[in-house]
């Protein structure tokens, strides 16, 4: 009898346990740490060609997409004595100033002209970028590791028209970290005047910790000039060699 009893009550309990369960509410739901780096958004351009023909130019950092007709072209960034040259190995689109011409791509840059004579729309005027005397943006970089605290910031402005000729000093900023961590904002200031609308500027980054360089940027950031913002997102790489403790 008593192990009757005994039976009942152990399945008694088992069986309030499993409402329990169900009744119980649902832990929350982990959400995975966002680590992905948010986007930056294509600026848009529109030229009018020679016979009154539409083109349509999308920047963004070293890429751009030039729509003419129904062909899209995704193109890079490469080296050009004058202007921003962007080329997909087969068509190239050169913005020069407020106009640029589409051309098949050559190794004698001789290739046959598709568009001539395009200026933009909205010419980049006293309103571009340039005027406003400021270059400002974040620095980050993608390794959870965290800076010392005597850890230095150095942002510059370059202009980098000339391929075959050293980039020139045109800003810096310089800042010692004192424990901050990145993502760290940074703004540049600059003489307006010093800023040639045909000339290409870009701006690098480098972190250094007692002048030994930690992190650095490994690509072109384009600004001011050829359609190109006053705003810009870092992504620094690491060196080689000893590097600050884990987070």
């Amino acid at each position: 009898m008593n192990i009757h009893r005994s039976t009942r009550i152990s399945l008694l309990c088992l069986a309030l346990g499993a409402l329990w369960a169900l009744l119980a509410p649902a832990a929350p739901a982990q959400t995975p740490e966002n680590n992905v780096r948010k986007a930056q958004p294509w600026k848009q351009f529109d030229y009018t060609c020679n016979g009154g023909a539409k083109l349509t130019v999308f920047l963004r950092a070293d890429l751009a997409k030039v729509r003419y007709q129904d062909h899209v072209y995704l193109m890079r960034q490469t080296k050009s004595a004058d202007g921003n040259r962007y080329s997909d190995g087969k068509i190239v689109w050169w913005g020069k100033g407020n106009g640029g011409f589409l051309q098949e791509d050559t190794p004698e840059w001789n290739g046959k002209m598709i568009l001539e004579g395009c200026q933009l729309d909205k010419p980049l005027g006293s309103s571009s970028s340039a005027a406003s005397g400021t270059v400002s943006g974040t620095v980050t970089y993608l390794q959870r590791m965290a800076l010392p605290s005597n850890a230095v910031l150095d942002v510059q402005l370059r202009d980098v028209s000339l391929a075959d000729a050293p980039s020139q000093l045109i800003a810096r900023q310089k800042i010692t970290l004192s424990g901050k961590q990145v993502p760290v904002p940074f703004s540049i200031n600059f003489d307006p005047a010093k800023i040639d609308p045909k000339h290409t500027y870009s701006v690098s980054a480098k972190i250094t910790v007692d002048g030994a360089l930690r992190f650095i940027t490994d690509t072109s950031n384009p600004v001011l000039t050829q359609g190109h913002p006053a705003q810009v997102e870092l992504t620094l790489k690491p060196i080689s060699g000893p590097k600050p403790g884990p987070a």
